[in-house]
């Protein structure tokens, strides 16, 4: 996924808020305040952040608050669709938002480790018993399984698109692809290896 894994842990406790001192939170951090039925607690609906997102237009002119607290909304939409999505799949926590409230100090986490544990827990909490739902970065699981049961692996003799480090300019390199990206190939479920 190309997320970091030196730096601080992602970690804090569930605090004990009302509905009302989470708007205030997310109108502070995010730009609104999501309706009371989008909040479950310390979570919030991911429908409530893409609404949210698509009613604000970026442009030039845009104050430097506004495009942070929409920096601050992408990165909680990413964190709880894509890294670390529980396993309802539509809802959000708003504690990895105490997380991006300094949006410059947000690179020194460890979001890496924090994905990983999160998958983790998912995983031992789906062998137990009456769980039919399982949360966190799937896609990690398939890379694993892909790269160590190579039957399962899509188009290994399949051309591949390069994905190393680009130049952009004399001072400027786009780093190399996550490890995942080797399977950037034409996929067919007739076919393997």
């Amino acid at each position: 996924m190309g997320t970091p894994i030196d730096g601080k842990p992602v970690s804090g406790t569930d605090l004990e808020r009302t509905t009302v001192q989470w708007q205030e939170y997310c109108i502070q951090y995010i730009g609104f305040a999501p309706e009371e039925g989008a909040l479950k607690g310390s979570r919030l609906q991911v429908k409530a952040i893409i609404s949210h997102l698509q009613r604000v237009h970026i442009t030039p002119d845009t104050p430097h608050l506004t495009v942070v607290q929409y920096a601050r909304a992408v990165a909680l939409l990413l964190l709880g669709g894509t890294m670390c999505p529980d396993s309802s799949g539509n809802l959000v926590s708003l504690l990895y938002l105490a997380k991006l409230e300094d949006i410059v100090a947000a690179r020194n986490y460890s979001w890496g480790s924090a994905v990983l544990t999160f998958l983790y827990r998912e995983l031992c909490n789906a062998s137990k018993k009456g769980k039919a739902a399982i949360g966190g970065a799937l896609q990690l699981v398939h890379i694993w399984a892909w790269s160590r049961i190579i039957p399962l692996s899509p188009g290994l003799g399949a051309p591949r698109v390069h994905m190393g480090p680009h130049q952009i300019d004399n001072n400027r390199v786009l780093p190399g692809a996550p490890y995942g990206a080797m399977w950037n190939c034409e996929h067919t479920f007739t076919r393997t290896v």
